[in-house]
């Protein structure tokens, strides 16, 4: 698009990216992850960033703004420069796992940064003539402006998403529970009918950030005892992953941007939820479940259930339960778009060796 003027330099300034993010996110129809709550937890907890800030002008006004972290790969010919959109390149680090990645546009403008973006980096200099761009999970727009702007995509990953359009719920005039193939009904249905007998079924949101650490400490303990009951170390294991949350709870449930919801019945614990809000459409990020022997009880539904008919009566969008294969996802919701981790360079020679490389590898192993 003729007329915007494309900067990237190293961030120097954290005050004042919070006061240009926070003024552009208003303009913007970005997700949970593209908003200051996330970014600017990021930046204040992940290890030795030393992101670039680009920025992308119409005038005086920004109307873009991006965090690129330098990084280099391994590569059969050597060590390659690299850029990670809004990660650290630290796996530890990156376990929080930012999703629906992207650049934070004003919404006029947002296909004609999509699009000019990947061309600005790699024919800037900034990269080189070898570069990777990275930007993990992000959806198809991404990898289609890159391959409008002539660059080679290679899609390192791919996960399907899942969510229910409660909007659709509402004006159907049906309750949720009656939108569900008979055998998930069923399956939550008897679940709740079980879980009535140890007393009323309340869903609960913690109302202040002392509260909501204390839930998120359940939390914890029961998705740590799910996931090292099966031989898994669970993202807890990670000390980065719970500071950075703790970090986004202290920050944003005042603001009502994050929310945990605990689920009991009587004095009994059904489990936790916990969730970002943005725009009316609820991110279901993470869960802390009571499991027992009783393989009909089924927390995760009656928990998901129950926070999806809470926000259901508060005028919500849509419950998103993001990327992942796990089955209740496809049970509760239906399709919504494929996230991709990709890798964006120039066609070259090398780079149309190594994706052929890459190809028949894959070929080979999924054989």
């Amino acid at each position: 698009m003729a007329g915007l003027t494309w900067v990237c330099e190293p961030l120097t300034d954290t005050s004042r990216l919070e006061r240009l993010w926070t003024e552009l996110e208003a303009r913007s129809d970005c997700s949970f992850f593209l908003t200051w709550d996330w970014i600017g937890s990021w930046l204040s907890q992940a290890p030795n960033l030393s992101p670039l800030q680009l920025s992308v002008y119409e005038g005086s006004s920004i109307v873009a703004l991006a965090l690129l972290q330098p990084t280099s790969f391994r590569r059969q010919f050597g060590r390659m420069p690299a850029l990670l959109l809004h990660q650290s390149g630290d796996p530890s680090a990156d376990l929080i796992t930012i999703e629906y990645n992207g650049v934070l546009s004003d919404r006029r403008y947002a296909r004609h940064i999509e699009a000019g973006l990947f061309g600005f980096l790699t024919k800037s200099g900034i990269l080189g003539p070898r570069g990777e761009v990275h930007v993990a999970l992000a959806t198809d727009s991404v990898a289609d402006r890159a391959r409008e702007a002539g660059l080679m995509v290679t899609e390192l990953a791919r996960m399907p998403s899942w969510f229910v359009d409660l909007n659709a719920v509402r004006a159907s005039g049906q309750r949720y529970l009656e939108s569900l193939s008979a055998n998930t009904r069923g399956q939550i249905n008897r679940s709740l009918r079980m879980y009535q007998q140890r007393g009323p079924i309340k869903a609960a949101a913690a109302r202040c950030a002392e509260e909501a650490l204390e839930f998120f400490d359940e939390l914890k303990t029961l998705h740590q005892k799910a996931w090292t009951d099966r031989g898994r170390p669970g993202s807890f294991a990670s000390s980065h992953f719970e500071h950075f949350h703790r970090t986004l709870i202290h920050r944003c449930i005042g603001r009502g941007t994050v929310e945990i919801v605990r689920v009991t019945a009587g004095s009994h614990l059904i489990g936790q939820v916990y969730n970002f809000i943005r725009d009316g459409r609820i991110y279901a990020y993470q869960t802390g479940l009571s499991y027992e022997s009783e393989p009909k009880l089924k927390p995760g539904l009656v928990c998901h259930s129950m926070c999806i008919d809470r926000h259901l009566g508060k005028g919500a969008s849509a419950y998103d339960f993001m990327a992942g294969s796990a089955r209740y996802k496809a049970n509760l919701g239906i399709r919504g778009p494929d996230q991709a981790h990709y890798m964006i360079e120039r066609k070259t020679l090398r780079s149309r060796g190594l994706s052929l490389a890459r190809r028949l590898k894959d070929r080979l192993v999924n054989r």
